[in-house]
């Protein structure tokens, strides 16, 4: 993704899937799909299997599932169930990865424009109608940057409270990395109102930040390697990672 020559924002191309991720995607329709889940409007897939760069067992499939109308408690507890059984029988994703909404929040105003910007650009639908295709390519502007990762505090502030109660070992490394990457994207609130460019890679967020904050820019090559391979002792990596969100908030009020 990027800038095209019209302005806009790009969207998710549409490569075949990898081979390896096909019989997990097969399952993903068959037991996710709007036939089988009358609930389930759609179903969309985005981030490294959606752009066919996932690696085997190392790259979480991460899917956005909209619904007619929230699910209620047990239909969340059922569709947990769910998804921990396709991820146990499909090690070939080290993670399988739910995010819900629904056609209201869609539709919504505020709420809606996150959701419409993440469908049309980062997702690829797998089944059911895909909202998508009657939304317009964004523009890049501060406020849809706010739309997208304005509540990084408590996204980022719940990884710190995860990362505190987590057993070391992997799950401490795997919250690392998915905190890193957060935090890395959410640099993005911090744009000018007549910045134009719309950051894609980590590394092009964390470049961007550098030469606006040089002051920051250790602190983000830090968080750049455990993006990629975390290694840091997560007690230091929380409190770090507590300490650049506030910065961050100090950052956004002050501009």
């Amino acid at each position: 993704m990027g800038i095209g020559r019209d302005g806009r924002i790009t969207a998710v191309g549409n490569r075949p899937f990898q081979e390896a991720f096909r019989p997990l995607l097969e399952e993903v329709c068959a037991r996710l799909s709007p036939a089988a889940e009358p609930l389930i409007h759609s179903l969309h897939v985005y981030g490294s299997v959606a752009e066919a760069r996932a690696v085997p067992g190392r790259s979480d499939l991460d899917l956005s599932l909209i619904f007619g109308a929230a699910p209620s408690a047990a239909g969340r507890r059922r569709l947990e169930a769910l998804r921990r059984q396709i991820e146990a029988a499909h090690p070939v994703a080290s993670k399988v990865d739910f995010d819900i909404g629904t056609l209201a929040e869609l539709r919504s105003a505020e709420q809606g424009l996150a959701w419409r910007y993440w469908l049309r650009h980062h997702c690829r639908c797998l089944c059911g109608p895909d909202p998508a295709e009657d939304i317009p390519l964004f523009r890049p502007s501060r406020a849809l940057a706010l739309a997208v990762k304005g509540d990084f505090e408590r996204v980022l502030g719940g990884y710190r409270s995860a990362l505190e109660a987590a057993p070391p070992g992997a799950p401490a490394r795997r919250l690392m990395r998915e905190a890193a990457r957060k935090l890395i994207r959410s640099t993005n609130v911090l744009r000018r109102e007549d910045d134009r460019d719309w950051p894609d890679t980590l590394e092009d967020h964390a470049e961007k930040l550098a030469r606006r904050h040089p002051g920051q820019g250790a602190a983000l090559r830090a968080f750049l390697r455990e993006a990629r391979d975390p290694g840091d002792d997560p007690a230091d990596f929380a409190e770090r990672l507590g300490a650049f969100t506030a910065w961050m908030a100090q950052e956004l009020q002050r501009s």
